[in-house]
């Protein structure tokens, strides 16, 4: 029973689809329209279906003869104008495109979990046609809705992007935090460490050899050879080499400066010069490019270290180990010799240290004030050397106001300019609600 209501759930959410369906003309009069969003209407049975699908789901909905429902009601229509207004604006940009292929996967993965859930795809079929969906159907409808989906969390990232800082006050703040407080689950214990990580630098004599290596790549590039290819042969990076180089979409901050500095000065489809970065030598290539992101691969031809350059690199992290437990400023140790790609501080729970490297279970036992290591570990098909304090160790707990203030001002900075950007939408579209 419970399988059959979670799915009935799914099944009104995926029916009640944002931008709502217009009466065509001659059409025999089935619903009422409660709603008029410029050239859209919604539908009473679309709020209707969207409340059921909460009963469903088990949030608290007042009886339809409670005077509270109309309130409520009234609430859920406001929320699909909403969602109208951000999808017409969203068809109007022409600089907004879905992606075809994420949303094909997405709705495959759902349906093989529906087909697990339900036992078998003959199951589901049956359970679908007793809805009067074929499975074919039920697909276009969950095409359609991720389509929406992304559509409306696009355009809501593209406006936010160039939408003016808002600003949030303390009293806004202690507020929010006054309504959270009696949800917030038990801090757990937490752990403050500070860090340098040390990787061993490659000889200049293999500089050169990788340099050659990457100058070789990118003549049979430019001869016509294929990127894919070389990049699945050539290529040290473990995340793109067997996607033939692929990065996918970045914006700025994502990659290392100078990579950054020729990825978005590149025209499309060019090969780029020999770039040098900390990681080693690429040879970039833009595919495709939208306002603030780039899609594009690339091949990295990271120089070989010996281990004498690792034995350096051990001798370095001993020698910033005791000038830490001496005094020295972690801060002037980790822009002095430190990854500047590892982060200088951490808070964690206690729990979560598994998901760092082996090494650093050392800070289970380890007391304020402390400093451990070099903690020895591999990242990268590196062999790298952390020399860690640990600042601060806080037992469990009930989360304070400072705990939880940056996550607070974030969340009502983003509402503040969601609100910001519906209530523009609102002034420049003709709405009439239709009680």
């Amino acid at each position: 029973m419970l399988k059959r209501a979670l799915f009935l759930a799914l099944l009104f959410a995926l029916r009640g689809v944002p931008v709502a369906s217009q009466i065509a003309p001659g059409d025999a009069i089935v619903d009422r329209v409660v709603a008029v969003v410029g050239d859209s209407v919604v539908l009473q049975s679309q709020i209707e279906e969207e409340i059921q699908r909460m009963r469903l789901q088990q949030a608290p909905v007042p009886a339809e003869d409670d005077p509270a429902y109309r309130q409520f009601f009234d609430g859920i229509l406001e929320s699909w104008v909403n969602r109208v207004l951000v999808l017409r604006a969203a068809a109007q940009d022409t600089l907004i495109s879905v992606d075809a292929a994420t949303i094909e996967g997405q709705v495959a993965a759902q349906i093989d979990e529906l087909i697990g859930s339900f036992g078998g795809r003959a199951q589901l079929v049956q359970a679908l046609e007793t809805e009067g969906l074929t499975l074919a159907e039920y697909r276009d409808i969950l095409t359609t809705q991720g389509r929406q989906q992304q559509t409306q969390q696009m355009y809501i990232q593209s406006r936010m992007r160039t939408s003016r800082p808002v600003d949030v006050s303390e009293d806004e703040l202690r507020a929010r935090f006054d309504e959270a407080q009696g949800q917030l689950q038990q801090r757990p214990r937490l752990l403050t460490f500070r860090q340098v990580v040390v990787v061993p630098e490659a000889s200049e004599e293999a500089r050169a050899e990788a340099r050659a290596l990457a100058e070789d790549l990118l003549g049979r590039l430019r001869g016509g050879e294929d990127f894919d290819q070389l990049a699945r042969r050539y290529s040290n990076d473990p995340g793109s080499a067997q996607l033939g180089g692929d990065l996918g979409w970045f914006r700025r901050g994502r990659m290392v400066r100078e990579f950054e500095d020729v990825a978005f000065s590149l025209p499309t489809g060019r090969v780029s010069e020999i770039v040098e970065t900390d990681f080693g030598f690429h040879i970039i290539r833009i595919d495709r490019t939208r306002p603030g992101e780039r899609q594009g691969r690339h091949v990295l031809i990271v120089p070989e270290k010996s281990p004498e350059d690792v034995e350096q690199a051990r001798i370095l992290a001993n020698r910033i180990a005791e000038e830490a437990r001496a005094g020295a400023s972690m801060d002037s140790l980790y822009l002095e010799h430190s990854d500047l790609a590892a982060p200088d501080s951490l808070t964690l729970p206690f729990d979560q240290l598994q998901g760092l490297p082996p090494a650093y279970g050392a800070l289970r036992s380890a007391s304020p004030d402390q400093v451990l290591g070099p903690l020895e570990y591999e990242s990268q098909n590196d062999t790298r050397f952390a020399v860690v304090r640990v600042d601060e160790i806080r037992e469990a707990g009930e989360y304070t106001f400072e705990d939880v203030r940056a996550q607070i001002a974030s969340q009502l900075q983003q509402e503040k300019q969601l609100d910001r950007i519906i209530q523009q939408l609102r002034q420049d579209t003709h709405i009439e609600i239709l009680r």
